[in-house]
């Protein structure tokens, strides 16, 4: 009898133990939800007030309901359920939880006449035994007639992504949507393969944060009577590091090849266009006050007039506590690859912020700024694009000459009014030419803007003087003959006013 009750009534411990656990899981749960609740609408950075409007607690399953209100407007709120599994799964964790917006009014009917019985949107959450949590989200496919616009057709490829969050607040976010586009007869656009990938070290302040989010577009295509457009492989990512008390901020946008046609006019085409900036050195406590100002529900409710009365101390201390800390603009690269070749820049924008007292617009604040950039351009894009400037230039000099505007002319023309513009860029040391290319190099230091190592006044004081008006030249009349009258001279030909005589 005693071996007995030695089983039994640790299995009943057990037992009770493992009945109980759903239930303190629940409690849990409505725990873990309410203080979320409350973090998420303290949070300034987060646009919405987050409250718990109810938790109905089951022995294994519950719901519960949140609302989120937008700081910057009341009037906005949707609510969300949560249908809760608080069953220990050994293959997943403590807590599954599915969760779909609730909406209402015509944001309802709008997603209805779309999604059908469908949720627009539904997030499937697990958390694990080790405090992390993974989401899960979809979004349903549809192809259908824009609502009210019967003639206009809507495609949504769906969207599927995930949601890695562990419990020392590191975050890795990928969403995934094969396509979306609009088709109105014969005007159609879209976009295929967009993805949005997140990967950051979410510890501290938003100021404090360390990681990379990337958006990218394989393809964007509109085509339409008058115009047809086509970018492929766009990106875009923004990124952050902390150093010490400053932050390193980044940004970067490409673009793999683009092109766009009209009907009669040659195809405009580019490849490798990329934007690439950094901002250094900025003072990590003076972010961290402009963004809790920028997201706080005060800062958004301002109207325009009252913007435009603010008092500008805040922005001068904010601007002073930037500039002690020399900040640093770089920007990386600039560049793109066209037909007629190619572009790049570099440059860095640096203040020395030592010892900076007070800030004021004086000229010990300007000597304090340095800066530095060189571009080089192909000599043939160089070319084409004075000559396009330049044909609005031909196309008056011919109507004062009474030439004929053709385009064997203007193009003529347009070809000597460039390179006498390109000899004079050349020869006044504002380009170098460097191959078959030309470069620029400017540098700003002790209050002096140099070009190409010369003082830019003295390069473009010679630049900005009057140009020479352009005339046509003639043939020059034959010398009289003996005991004969002059001859009257030749009438200039087309081909002499192009500047290519035949």
């Amino acid at each position: 009898m005693k071996k007995f009750a030695l089983v039994i009534v640790p299995l009943a411990v057990i037992a009770g133990a493992a009945g109980a656990m759903p239930w303190y899981v629940g409690v849990q749960a409505d725990r873990a939800l309410r203080n979320e609740a409350s973090s998420l609408s303290h949070n300034p950075q987060f646009p919405f007030a987050v409250s718990l409007l109810r938790f109905d607690r089951g022995w294994l399953s519950s719901t519960a309901v949140t609302r989120f209100t937008l700081k910057a407007d009341a009037d906005y709120t949707f609510d969300v359920r949560h249908d809760i599994a608080q069953l220990p799964d050994p293959r997943e964790g403590w807590v599954r939880v599915h969760s779909i917006p609730v909406w209402i009014g015509p944001i309802k009917a709008l997603l209805d006449y779309y999604f059908g019985n469908q949720p627009a949107l539904s997030v499937d959450t697990v958390v694990g035994f080790d405090g992390s949590r993974t989401a899960r989200i979809l979004s349903p496919a549809f192809s259908k007639a824009v609502n009210g616009i019967p003639a206009t057709k809507l495609n949504w490829g769906g969207l599927q992504g995930t949601v890695n969050l562990s419990r020392d607040e590191r975050m890795a976010f990928k969403l995934v949507a094969p396509q979306f586009g609009l088709e109105a007869g014969e005007v159609q656009s879209g976009m295929k393969n967009l993805s949005l990938d997140a990967n950051w070290n979410m510890q501290g302040t938003a100021a404090d944060w360390q990681g990379e989010t990337k958006l990218a577009v394989g393809e964007f295509r509109f085509a339409g009577p008058q115009q047809q457009v086509a970018l492929r492989d766009l990106s875009g990512a923004v990124y952050q590091r902390t150093k010490g008390d400053n932050v390193l901020i980044g940004y970067v946008l490409r673009l793999g090849a683009g092109r766009s046609h009209r009907p009669g006019e040659a195809e405009d085409s580019f490849s490798n266009a990329v934007l690439d900036l950094e901002f250094d050195q900025i003072d990590k406590r003076a972010l961290a006050k402009y963004l809790d100002a920028l997201a706080s529900a005060e800062s958004i409710r301002i109207t325009a007039d009252a913007q435009s009365g603010m008092p500008a101390q805040p922005v001068l201390e904010l601007a002073m506590q930037l500039l002690r800390g020399s900040p640093v603009i770089r920007l990386r690269q600039l560049g793109v690859e066209t037909p007629a070749g190619g572009l790049s820049a570099q440059a860095t924008l640096a203040f020395d912020g030592t010892g900076l007292g007070k800030v004021q617009l004086t000229p010990e604040l300007l000597s304090r700024l340095k800066a530095k950039g060189n571009l080089e351009i192909a000599g043939t894009l160089l070319r084409a694009q004075l000559q396009r400037k330049a044909r609005a230039q031909a196309e008056m000099a011919l109507a004062q000459q009474g030439a004929p505007n053709t385009e064997v002319n203007l193009k003529a023309l347009a070809e000597k009014l460039s390179e006498e513009q390109l000899k004079s860029l050349t020869e006044s040391g504002l380009l170098h030419a460097s191959g078959s290319s030309f470069t620029v190099e400017a540098e700003f230091a002790g209050g002096q803007v140099l070009v190409n190592g010369q003082p830019a006044s003295q390069l473009f004081g010679s630049m900005l003087m009057p140009a020479p008006t352009m005339q046509p030249t003639s043939p020059t009349p034959a010398p009289p003959a003996p005991r004969q009258a002059a001859s009257p001279p030749l009438p200039a030909s087309p081909a002499v006013f192009a500047g290519s005589p035949r």
